[in-house]
């Protein structure tokens, strides 16, 4: 994972009804936080809420955007929007003391 993540700023996690069920995104945001670099959460319209109005995203996602390192935003069509969210994702980068990235990588898919 490391090798595909070294010409990166910043990583987009599209977050779907799946997304958190899968080994790989956990390990592509490992490698992203390992690297501490921009870690940006996207809430895809398709994904709904739970009945009391929560969304399952990726642990070690929610964990970073909880200490504050992760940006998250809800899907935008807004080009300036993304740009602007991606921006302040890799701004955070800058404070990698709020990193989260101490679980175990996933083994297996959900």
């Amino acid at each position: 994972r490391d090798e595909y993540i070294s010409g990166t700023s910043c990583t987009v996690v599209l977050c779907g009804i799946d997304t958190f069920n899968r080994k790989y995104v956990d390990w592509e945001i490992k490698a992203t936080l390992d690297k501490q670099h921009g870690l940006l959460g996207v809430l895809l319209p398709t994904h709904r809420a739970s009945p009391d109005g929560k969304f399952t995203v990726p642990d070690r996602l929610h964990d970073n955007i909880q200490t504050g390192y992760a940006h998250w935003i809800s899907w935008t069509d807004d080009a300036q929007a993304m740009i602007r969210a991606i921006n302040l994702a890799r701004e955070k980068a800058r404070t990698p003391r709020l990193i989260a990235n101490s679980r175990s990588m996933m083994g297996r898919n959900r």
